[in-house]
């Protein structure tokens, strides 16, 4: 999508920020963590549904109990969940400003979305391998309408007998316009790309963290006197 801005009349009562130049980094910062927060929840929300739609899979595969499924739909279950988890962490270490809103803690927010920028891929993956081969090679509706091969269609194509050959194409169908994003933005690369590439989020990582604590604590440990330790 491209949005171009030309000549555009802003209201003055709409004006929010006019050469306030001191406080644009903090801007940036500030609506990156909430859009980052975000993702704990929209991105693990989208997990859910991919997980669902694997599992159903599965199930019309008659392979859903088999021990290699069920390992990798728990992985995919702790992959969403962990996106969740920390969505959940940097709402809960948030903080209420002076303003009266509450700011997400943005090293939590941050690892969240760094989270996101690898996980959903690892989902995709495990999704696309229980699937099988006929995600991709599955043929169009307009086949399964044909008055000829249609009958073939859903004769070969179905899976176990109470679950209609439909069901198990249309189930297909969704994994496919969620994995390689022929319908809408592709789960993988939105993650990667949206609220911000993997860099940002480590760049914001590191700044966030207070390394100096780390050091002292692995100093105190070491048994290194703090008036001993001279850094170069």
């Amino acid at each position: 999508m491209l949005v171009v801005l030309d000549d555009v009349f802003v209201p003055w009562d709409k004006v929010f920020m006019c050469g306030e130049i001191d406080f644009s980094i903090m801007l940036v910062e500030r609506f990156a963590a909430y859009h980052r927060q975000s993702y704990g929840g929209c991105k693990a929300g989208i997990g859910d549904v991919l997980i669902g739609a694997t599992a159903s899979v599965a199930d019309y595969n008659g392979i859903r109990r088999t021990a290699h499924i069920r390992d990798k739909l728990g992985e995919m279950i702790h992959l969403a969940e962990t996106i969740h988890a920390c969505g959940l962490a940097c709402s809960y270490e948030g903080r209420r400003t002076t303003a009266g809103n509450y700011q997400a803690n943005t090293l939590l927010a941050n690892v969240c979305k760094l989270n996101v920028t690898r996980f959903p891929y690892e989902l995709c993956r495990l999704a696309e391998d229980i699937a099988g081969g006929l995600l991709v090679t599955t043929p169009s509706e307009k086949d399964f309408r044909h008055p000829v091969i249609g009958k073939y269609l859903q004769k070969y194509l179905k899976g176990i007998s109470e679950v209609p050959a439909e069901a198990r194409y249309r189930m297909l169908t969704l994994i496919h316009a969620m994995t390689f994003g022929l319908v809408a933005p592709s789960y993988r690369t939105e993650s990667m790309h949206g609220a911000g590439s993997p860099q940002a989020q480590k760049i914001m990582i590191e700044r966030e963290t207070d390394m100096e604590l780390k050091q002292k604590l692995a100093r105190s440990i070491a048994g290194i006197d703090e008036r001993e330790n001279v850094l170069a």
